[in-house]
């Protein structure tokens, strides 16, 4: 099964500030620290965001909030991503252009 997300970097930048424990609930702290390296935090936490929504359309898993911290996203040291969930390892591919962040999971058989 294949999941897309797409979102939108103004929008998440604009929530984040008004509710300044939303990152906290969406992201594990490994994923904050990954995107605060990154020049665009923001940009960063918004494929972060939209990899995890893929992953959960790829396994049919249910709402974000219930599945935020489950989920983490990790770069590998040339930085492919991948997702993890419940010790299984979801390939995702992230793209950021402008305005926008969108991801695409894959499911593989078994997963």
């Amino acid at each position: 099964m294949i999941g897309i997300d797409v979102v939108d970097v103004a929008r998440l930048r604009t929530a984040l500030e008004r509710s300044p424990k939303l990152e906290a609930r969406l992201f594990t702290p490994a994923e904050r620290a990954y995107c605060r390296s990154r020049r665009n935090r923001v940009q960063h936490l918004a494929g972060t965001l939209a990899a995890k929504e893929a992953v959960i359309k790829a396994l049919r898993l249910g709402p974000l909030p219930a599945w935020a911290q489950r989920i983490e996203v990790r770069r590998s040291s040339d930085g492919v991503p991948s997702a993890v969930v419940a010790g299984t390892e979801v390939p995702v591919s992230i793209s950021h252009d402008g305005p926008v962040a969108v991801a695409v999971a894959l499911a593989q058989s078994g997963s």
